[in-house]
């Protein structure tokens, strides 16, 4: 797939102009090593690089020299570079003017400025992160006064909401009610308070017996929480891969 053949409707639906969600996804590249694609001169040429730093404070983004000296010198005078990888199977791009030359911990390397926009390619809007049984965070919904508060477990989670499973197959939650002041606590010791509205609700069967599924959506999540979110479930992918030594 190249760059152009992306339908414009997708890459809309898929990208962010927010500055510090695009920090957070160019940080997780340089944290992981991942290599990076730069296709430039309309996809005539390719560098082969991975990302060393984001200087912040000057909105730059400092990259690896290549390999081909002749390559490096045609990426100098491009204007319009395209950076593609593949993270986890989920494409990742994104797109940068003019490069210059300049030195990085004592060695050459390519400077350039901050993309304005990020683009993640997934299935679905949301990666959806689903929970081994042991390490499950819990969601306690506040009870009317007098009531004892329900806590569940939660089975799945993304940016864009939860689902919690709960031993009542017909669990007694409608379709848009909204659920405030949840609160979400996480083995690291991260607790977030949101507000849920639900979307879907049903029995599922677990093993030999069935339960109740709620799945929900985040309303007016905090940018902040969305970053937090992030982070936590790229942690729970990277220690899984690592459980299964992947």
């Amino acid at each position: 797939m190249t760059v152009q053949s992306i339908p414009a409707e997708e890459l809309e639906k898929y990208s962010t102009n927010h500055r510090r969600e695009i920090l957070f996804y160019l940080h997780q590249l340089i944290k992981d090593g991942e290599r990076v694609s730069v296709v430039f001169n309309e996809g005539k040429d390719m560098l082969l690089t991975v990302l060393l730093a984001v200087d912040e404070d000057n909105d730059r983004l400092i990259f690896d020299w290549g390999g081909s000296e002749e390559t490096n010198q045609k990426l100098l005078k491009s204007e319009r570079n395209f950076f593609i990888c593949a993270p986890h199977g989920v494409r990742n791009q994104f797109m940068t003017g003019a490069v210059q030359e300049t030195v990085f911990q004592g060695r050459r390397a390519f400077v350039t400025q901050l993309p304005q926009r990020y683009t993640r390619l997934q299935r679905r809007e949301f990666f959806r992160l689903v929970l081994p049984l042991t390490r499950r965070p819990i969601c306690t919904l506040p009870a009317p006064e007098g009531q004892t508060p329900l806590q569940l477990p939660v089975i799945d989670i993304s940016i864009g909401g939860l689902a919690m499973e709960m031993p009542d197959p017909h669990p007694p939650f409608e379709v848009g009610q909204q659920l405030p002041g949840a609160l979400i606590e996480f083995r690291s010791g991260l607790r977030l308070v949101v507000t849920l509205e639900v979307r879907n609700v049903g029995p599922l069967e677990r093993g030999n017996k069935v339960v109740g599924r709620i799945g929900c959506r985040f309303v007016d999540l905090p940018r902040q929480d969305e970053h937090l979110l992030q982070h936590f479930i790229t942690e729970e992918q990277r220690e899984e891969r690592a459980r299964l030594g992947g």
